[in-house]
């Protein structure tokens, strides 16, 4: 079943329900009489009031129910229960917004309070604004009150109304709905374009009513009716609400009626008159519906005979016919000649009226065409309101031009000319677009409206009738008397006025298209112009004397001024809320309205008035400078709402400037040159973001020291292996210059370079103190043992010579126990990242200056234009100011710089200290201790393994193998330290050679890795002086000492202890230190006879924990020598290898002279 039977089923059954409370004597009725329900209008009684006369025992008054059921029409559905009261919206609740914050208007004394407390003006008032929300949208400014006075036209009873003369009976609107069906009935069926047969099939009908709703959505499912115009009737008639009942008995009395038979034009009395005349009590469904049908013709005939300029006497006469005709209940034997008669007269009444001379060219018998032109007019407007959906009152339904076609047979009896018909449906269509914001009823309102423009008239006869049909209009403070179309024209043109003074508010951005039709409305039923309506205060001066242009320019000035007062008292309302500065709010509000005027208003008004553009941005400008301007005057410093105002000052300028210069460029009017005032941002704020900046040098440089005192050098974590304070440092700088840049203030080149000084001083300050925390490499090496010449031991319990050592300070000692290998790894990884994260922050600054000079063309944009001056070359100041930057971040290469020297210091200290401190102990002094074959490298091989790995896990994968080469240089200088410094208790035989170049063989392959660690040339290039020095051992003793000899003839030489800056293997000095630790019979004798070197047999070298190190001069002499980094050109292949400072001795055989045994082994 169709929805709109649904609706006539529950229509019945409430009617129903109320019969059977009235007939059972549950209500009770005035005096103790029974209710008359014949004369109750069962459909327009409150329910609700039924029930409280139900529960409370009062009387039942029927005016009261009457009234209160009007009264609830204006309301919101009420559910009311035990709990709660429950009320359903007449608009989405979601896009009302938050409520209001100001205080509820004072009820004034006029105004007339109703039952349930609301006044009727406010209803009224609210049903106004309920129309605007429907196209509106949601308001930006939530929740606060619009800042602007009412506007006039809010004062108007009713905006929508036309101002017709009224009705004098108080027919109601659905009396009037089934007054214009009866008349359109009447009309077709008097034209013969229809027949109504006594008796139609009610199966087929049924079929048409369940198929209504599918034809309008597509489907096909059900049959097609055979009678098209039956059909096509029961559409009119669910589109108008008329009951089967009701239009049951009005197509038979159209039927029985004597129209068709009159030659002569018939009018509304003429119908009435015959309907009455043909219809009897028996076809009417109840007695009650008779009776009110019955009054209803009488109040017509009342209505539209009544207007007539009468003596007194005849008008008496006609109230007592119509006052007879209202009281008899049936024409029954004993009355029928009474109420015939009774009819007759009224019937030659009427006809003495319409046969009156016509007016304006009519021809005769349409006299009511102009007697009663407002009964006609409401009784077209229902007909036309019929082609809208019930269902849906956005919709209009796809039968529309076939209804417009037929209302057209009733135009000779209603009055209605074409272009009465074009204005009444333009109406129609922009009332609905009203009540439902349906952008197609506007422009189908629009398109009737160019039609009523372009109708051309009947050689004055229409014009001179329609200027008959007066309206009255009330409007800015007086009463107008109008023609209908002027009317209609004037109230659309108020109305748009009204949406169009205030268009930021009153148009959401997505509505842009509604705006736009809104605009064209307007000028076409501009009827006033805009000197009428307000005085152009500013920039009149724009718009010159074309009338549209005027209207345009008031209506920008209107509702640019609406948006500023109420973004200002939003800002007055928010600023306690959010802890904001008030002018902050204004111009971040101002910003919204600007973007929006641009992208949506603009494209719009440019087409009506050309310089709409720089007349709102011009005057927001202007507005908002009135207001900033005191505040400037009163600056002293830089707290953080004076950042904010500036900030969004300066942001609003620029955006305000972008908008100008992207339409008009720099050509703006003289006219305007003399509102535009610059805020001059940046005159006011220069010196206070130098002071900030200036502020956070030393917030930046105090955190810095903070985080990198309290560093303990762990790793942040195994994917980040930086130290944490190098994070935090970077972080502090990082929310600096992020806070720099977002200021959105006015900045030049002088506010970087501060910027960029203090960055460089902090990094600065921290690579310092890892430079502080560093220990010189030279106190990683131990001290050397005395050189001697091999000997066994003849008596091995005898008392044994010690060396005696130097201790370290033991701060310094303390220093190096904190320069771990891990530690050092982490400040390595830092380093890297203060490198890496430099050139990122380079590029960061980089990225943001390029942004903020992307301004600088805008920033003096209103200072150009207010003085007349052209658009300076953007371009050649960008590049200009670009070489200055690029000068500027030359600073951060002092960073650089010192971040590449550090690391490399900390890369020439991380291997010593792993085998020269960490694994002294292990390595340097068990290796080939007493024995080669008890104390092979095979040993040390998986200890020092277990460090690499460690490294590998701590490094990150750039440093990783710079790291590790350090450590296999460290590893060879030991391993040479211990076959040529190693102490009396090692010496070698030929046969010890093949076993030591086998565990130098292990020590490489452990680096190489399989392929995975150095690479192999690398490795072979590192290990050559090791390989060369073993080599030697391989020789004869005899052999060893003419090499000595010869390299000794080229130099003068003198002892001197070698460390691992050993940069040849066959200078005189490792030549010397091989016959010392050779175990050979020759090679001793040769150095007793010219050495006088002791035997090894008398001396302990094992040094305690506390004796390892020296701090001899000659030692850090040759140490600070092997750290330099010079190389010898002998030295091939030995990366890391230093040529020491001294040459060896000269032997005894070649000076002729004996050197003296040293006393001082260390020294």
């Amino acid at each position: 079943m169709g929805t709109p039977f649904l609706l006539e089923r529950y229509r019945r059954d409430r009617r129903n329900l109320l019969e059977f409370l009235f007939s059972e004597g549950l209500i009770r009725a005035p005096s103790r009489t029974s209710i008359d329900l014949a004369g109750l209008d069962l459909d327009s009684i409150s329910a609700d009031y039924v029930l409280d006369c139900l529960e409370s025992g009062e009387e039942f008054d029927p005016s009261e129910a009457t009234r209160r059921y009007f009264d609830g029409l204006k309301y919101p559905i009420m559910l009311n229960s035990s709990s709660t009261n429950s009320y359903y919206f007449v608009s989405e609740p979601e896009i009302s917004g938050s409520p209001p914050r100001r205080a509820a208007p004072r009820l004034s004394s006029g105004m007339k309070i109703t039952t349930n407390g609301t006044s009727s003006q406010v209803a009224k008032h609210d049903n106004l604004i309920g129309r605007d929300v429907g196209i509106s949208g949601e308001s930006r400014t939530k929740g606060v009150a619009t800042a602007d006075e009412p506007s006039r036209l809010l004062e108007d009873k009713d905006i929508l109304s036309l101002g017709l003369p009224g009705l004098s009976t108080g027919i109601s609107d659905d009396e009037i709905r089934e007054t214009a069906y009866e008349v359109l009935l009447a009309c077709l069926f008097c034209g013969g374009k229809v027949h109504f047969p006594e008796e139609m099939k009610k199966e087929k009908k049924t079929n048409f009513l369940k198929g209504l709703r599918s034809k309008r959505e597509g489907l096909s499912s059900f049959p097609v009716p055979e009678d098209s115009h039956s059909d096509f009737l029961d559409i009119i008639r669910v589109q108008m609400e008329i009951s089967e009942a009701t239009n049951a008995f009005i197509r038979k009395g159209s039927r029985l009626s004597n129209l068709r038979e009159m030659n002569e034009q018939i009018d509304v009395p003429c119908i009435s008159l015959n309907l009455i005349s043909v219809l009897y009590k028996l076809d009417f469904p109840s007695e009650r519906l008779r009776m009110q049908w019955q009054r209803r013709q009488a109040n017509i005939l009342e209505e539209l005979l009544g207007s007539v300029n009468m003596d007194s006497k005849m008008r008496e006469t006609l109230q007592i016919l119509l006052r007879k005709l209202r009281s008899i209940e049936e024409k029954v034997s004993d009355v029928y000649d009474g109420f015939f008669e009774i009819l007759s007269l009224i019937k030659r009444y009427a006809s003495k009226l319409s046969s009156m001379p016509g007016k304006y060219g009519f021809q005769s018998k349409a006299y009511y065409r102009t007697a009663s032109y407002q009964f006609n007019i409401k009784l077209y407007e229902k007909l036309l309101y019929s082609v809208f959906d019930i269902l849906e009152d956005g919709k209009i339904l796809e039968e529309a031009d076939e209804m417009l076609e037929v209302y057209e047979f009733t135009w000779s009896t209603l009055g209605i000319t074409q272009k009465l018909h074009n204005v009444l449906y333009a109406w129609v269509l922009f009332q609905q677009f009203i009540k439902t914001g349906e952008f197609l009823l506007l422009k189908l309102a629009v398109l009737e409206m160019q039609k009523v423009l372009s109708h051309k008239n009947d050689e004055g006869t229409e014009e001179a009738y329609i200027s008959s049909l007066i309206c009255s209009v009330e409007s800015y403070g007086s009463k107008r008397f109008l023609c209908l179309v002027d009317a209609i024209f004037f109230k659309i043109y108020l109305w748009c006025c009204y949406q169009l003074e205030d268009y930021h508010l009153h148009f959401a951005q997505e509505k842009s298209a509604i705006f736009g039709s809104v605009v064209n409305l307007a000028v076409l039923t501009q009827t006033t112009s805009a000197d009428e309506c307000a005085e152009n205060k500013y920039f009149g001066s724009m718009a010159g004397n074309i009338p549209e242009w005027k209207l345009f320019h008031f209506f920008i000035v209107k509702s640019i001024q609406a948006a500023f007062k109420r973004a200002c008292s939003l800002a007055e309302n928010q600023s306690s809320v959010e802890l904001k500065h008030p002018l902050a709010i204004v111009a971040h509000e101002l910003k919204q309205v600007a973007e929006k005027e641009y992208t949506a208003f603009y494209p719009v008004l440019c087409q009506k008035y050309p310089k709409s553009g720089k007349l709102a941005f011009i005057l927001l400008h202007l507005l908002y400078g009135e207001r900033l301007k005191p505040f400037l005057e009163g600056l002293t410093h830089l707290s953080e709402s004076v950042k904010e105002v500036l900030a969004a000052s300066n942001t609003l300028e620029l955006c305000l400037a972008h908008k100008l210069s992207s339409i008009y460029g720099d050509n703006v009017d003289s006219s305007a040159t003399k509102y535009v005032h610059p805020y001059q941002i940046s005159h006011y704020c220069a010196p206070l973001v130098l002071q900030w900046i200036h502020a956070q040098h030393d917030n930046i440089l105090e955190w810095t020291k903070r985080a990198v005192e309290i560093e303990d050098w762990e790793p942040l974590s195994s994917q980040q292996r930086q130290a944490k304070s190098a994070v935090e440092v970077f972080r502090i700088v990082e929310e600096t210059v992020d806070q720099f840049f977002s200021s959105n203030l006015p900045m030049d080149i002088i506010h970087l370079r501060s910027l960029l000084i203090g960055i460089v001083r902090s990094l600065e300050a921290y690579l310092l103190h890892i430079v502080n925390q560093q220990v010189d490499v030279t106190m990683l090496y131990p001290s050397t043992p005395a050189l001697t010449r091999y000997a066994e031991s003849i008596y091995p319990f005898m008392k044994k010579k010690f060396v005696q050592l130097t201790t370290l300070e033991e701060k310094m000692t303390f220093q190096l126990n904190t320069l771990t290998g891990p530690k050092l790894c982490v400040k390595l990884n830092t380093l890297h990242y203060i490198r890496d994260q430099l050139d990122t922050l380079e590029d960061t600054i980089k990225h943001s200056w390029n942004l903020v000079q992307s301004g600088f063309g805008l920033a003096d944009y209103f200072s150009r234009i207010s003085n007349g001056k052209s658009s300076v070359d953007v371009n050649v100041n960008l590049s200009a100011c670009n070489g200055s930057v690029d000068e500027l971040f030359a600073l951060f290469d002092n960073v650089r710089r010192g971040a590449v020297t550090t690391s490399k210091m900390m890369l020439d200290f991380i291997g010593p200290r792993v085998i020269f401190w960490d694994m002294r102990d292990s390595f340097l002094f068990s290796l080939y201790r007493s024995s080669v074959n008890s104390a092979r490298l095979e040993i040390f091989i998986p200890l020092l393994d277990q460090v690499l790995d460690r490294i590998c896990d701590l490094i990150i994968d750039e440093l990783r193998d710079q790291v590790v080469l350090k450590i296999f240089q460290a590893s060879m200088d030991g391993f040479i330290w211990v076959l040529l410094d190693g102490g009396p208790s090692r010496a070698f035989s030929e046969a010890d050679v093949p076993l030591m170049q086998e565990d130098l063989a292990m020590l490489k392959e452990l680096f190489i890795a399989n392929g995975q660690g150095l690479p192999f040339d690398v490795v072979e290039k590192e290990a050559r002086l090791a390989r060369q020095i073993l080599d030697l051992f391989a020789l004869k003793a005899d052999t060893i000492i003419e090499m000595l000899v010869s390299a000794s003839e080229q130099t003068a030489y003198h002892l001197k202890p070698t460390t691992g800056g050993r940069s040849c293997a066959n200078d005189a000095q490792t030549l010397l230190r091989v016959l010392c630790h050779k175990k050979d019979g020759s090679a001793s004798e040769f150095l007793k006879m010219h050495y006088q070197l002791p035997k090894s047999s008398d001396y302990d070298d094992i040094p305690s924990k506390e004796e390892r190190t020296s701090t001899s001069p000659i030692l850090s002499d040759i140490f600070r020598g092997a750290a330099s980094g010079r190389r010898h050109p002998c030295d091939v292949g030995a990366a890391g290898r230093r040529r020491p400072t001294h040459p060896p001795p000269v032997p005894t055989f070649l000076s002729n002279s004996h050197c003296r045994q040293s006393q001082s082994p260390c020294a």
